[in-house]
């Protein structure tokens, strides 16, 4: 693709053309940005082009990818916006967390719970887990993935270690994200709060090894055909 710029508006942090959340643990102004930028759209979220289809073939591919049960699967999304791919993961687990820097997308997300009769193991809070010492607890997860929001990381290596530590042994870590097909770039009125496009197989090989994860797979979600970014999934494990 020749200087592509992503065009395709879902509030990044997913508003630029990416997929919905907001950027946690990178350098303050950056976070603060993404902070900022969410809390003042929350109300814009679920009228952005794509987010809901989006969110659809996100926990689609998901669920193809890690075996789920609603018995005893316990699940967190770090950067979970307001609870659009939540929605779709709710039927198949007994327990979801949501993670996010904006306490206004936060809010919305809780509604959304509330709104989809989840239970009290299902609830999302507003935190940031660079700097949180003690967020959950030591709580370990089954599953734990990112959908659409790692381009907004100042730094995936730390955000992958840190995922990485929510895991049980066997527990899987996906991601989803822009796929970098050629020289797409961000646009200009996105780069305060967005680090890159997408990625490229290597590039998340490169972060699930860093983490100390099995790198599984990495395969191209099926195109939407509303015309959104191609999107990948990608599967880390961690060891038994």
């Amino acid at each position: 693709m020749s200087n592509k710029t992503s065009t395709s508006a879902i509030p990044c942090a997913r508003g630029h053309g990416h997929g919905g959340h907001h950027h946690h643990g990178a350098a303050p102004n950056l976070a603060e940005a993404n902070k900022h930028h969410y809390d003042q759209h929350v109300a814009d979220f679920d009228a952005y082009p794509h987010i809901l289809t989006r969110a659809r073939r996100t926990a689609l591919a998901m669920r193809e990818a890690v075996p789920l049960t609603i018995e005893s699967s316990s699940v967190l999304e770090f950067a979970c916006g307001t609870g659009a791919v939540c929605k779709e993961m709710l039927p198949h687990v007994k327990e979801l967390i949501g993670i996010d820097i904006s306490p206004g997308v936060v809010e919305r997300c809780n509604q959304r719970f509330k709104e989809e009769g989840a239970t009290e193991n299902c609830y999302a809070m507003a935190a940031d887990i660079s700097t949180g010492k003690d967020v959950l607890a030591g709580k370990k997860f089954d599953l734990v993935y990112c959908a659409s929001a790692y381009h907004h990381f100042d730094s995936p290596e730390e955000i992958t270690r840190l995922l990485g530590a929510f895991l049980k042994p066997g527990g899987s870590l996906l991601i989803v994200d822009n796929l970098q097909k050629g020289d797409e770039t961000i646009a200009e009125e996105h780069r305060h709060y967005t680090t890159r496009f997408g990625f490229v197989e290597e590039d998340v090989k490169g972060l699930y090894a860093a983490a100390g994860l099995e790198f599984v797979s990495f395969a191209q979600i099926p195109s939407d055909a509303g015309g959104d970014n191609d999107i990948f999934i990608a599967k880390g494990v961690k060891a038994l």
